[in-house]
């Protein structure tokens, strides 16, 4: 019989470990997913008992997140002796790569927005709204920075710490961009409505690229943290303008990071930058075998389903 018949014996091994981590992040995301829902219903609770200040909603909200985010996936982590501090650099990172990676990426964010706004419409054309975005900036600084720590800050660590920290970083012996799309995939799904998946599934992509490049997790927080203060500093700014006006100006801005970007890229490219560099391939199974040994992990197939479900649940919801 031809030995092609029989898996190498590199291959098997590589498959079981490809399974052990596609388990290990399924479950990471439902504890994770659980918590949010656990925990969502406490504070929509707690919110119909007692009437919360804002000041004190977004505390709460804040320590909730925190929880259903980054403990979750830490005791994941912990009970299945994964025991690394994700939030650790590995190395450091030369200032110009750094710098124009950051501008880089955070052009590559803004043009997210642009896709984005085509896919609403395209899905606007079928009867299917633009999901409601809860807003609890007031024309206050005192709202201003509470907003930016509880949805800039925070997310920028947690969610670096979750999809680059653990997901991304468990799946790299299997292929480093393989890590990337597999982490951004998971990443904009977690997000759970049309409006902000296929957004964050493109800044994954980014914010993966640049922690593979650089090793250094500190460099997408810092492009995380950029892209929302970015958000919220322009939403406050522009707080009580017409919509004539505000339109003008949120595509002033927008298509001036778009080109300082485009400009960095440029640079970098110019510089022949590490960023750029060829990287070797970690994985000795091909494409195809990865995606079914990752499919085929329960767990992991499990995690996808429930955050579709969820996104269609999402998406029924929103049709009037």
């Amino acid at each position: 019989m031809h030995d092609d018949f029989y898996p190498s014996p590199i291959q098997n091994p590589e498959k079981h470990q490809l399974r052990d981590n596609a388990n290990y992040i399924g479950l990471m995301m439902l504890v994770m997913e659980g918590s949010f829902f656990l925990l969502g219903n406490v504070l929509n609770l707690l919110a119909s008992v007692v009437t919360l200040d804002l000041t004190i909603y977004l505390f709460v909200y804040s320590a909730a997140y925190s929880i259903a985010m980054a403990l979750s996936a830490i005791l994941v982590s912990v009970l299945s002796g994964r025991r690394h501090f994700p939030l650790s650099p590995s190395r450091s990172v030369r200032p110009a790569d750094a710098f124009f990676g950051i501008l880089a990426a955070i052009g590559i964010c803004m043009a997210a927005n642009i896709a984005v706004n085509f896919i609403l419409l395209f899905f606007e054309s079928f009867g299917v709204p633009e999901p409601e975005m809860p807003d609890y900036l007031q024309p206050t600084v005192q709202s201003l920075l509470l907003n930016l720590f509880v949805f800039a800050v925070l997310p920028a660590l947690l969610e670096e710490l979750v999809f680059r920290g653990y997901v991304l970083r468990a799946l790299r012996p299997h292929g480093d961009w393989f890590a990337v799309i597999v982490s951004s995939v998971m990443f904009g799904l977690m997000h759970g409505n049309i409006a902000q998946i296929p957004f964050a599934l493109i800044v994954g992509v980014a914010l993966g690229w640049l922690y593979i490049m650089t090793d250094n997790i500190w460099v997408p927080v810092a492009v995380h943290f950029a892209n929302n203060t970015f958000s919220f500093l322009l939403q406050y700014c522009t707080l009580g303008m017409d919509e004539a006006k505000l339109e003008m100006v949120n595509a002033f801005a927008i298509f001036s990071l778009i080109a300082i970007g485009a400009l960095s890229l440029a640079v970098l490219i110019a510089r022949r930058s590490a960023l750029f560099r060829r990287l070797s391939c970690r994985s000795s199974l091909m494409t195809g075998d990865r995606l079914k040994t990752l499919l085929g992990a329960p767990l992991f197939l499990i995690s996808v389903l429930v955050f579709i479900l969820l996104t269609i649940v999402d998406v029924v919801g929103s049709i009037k």
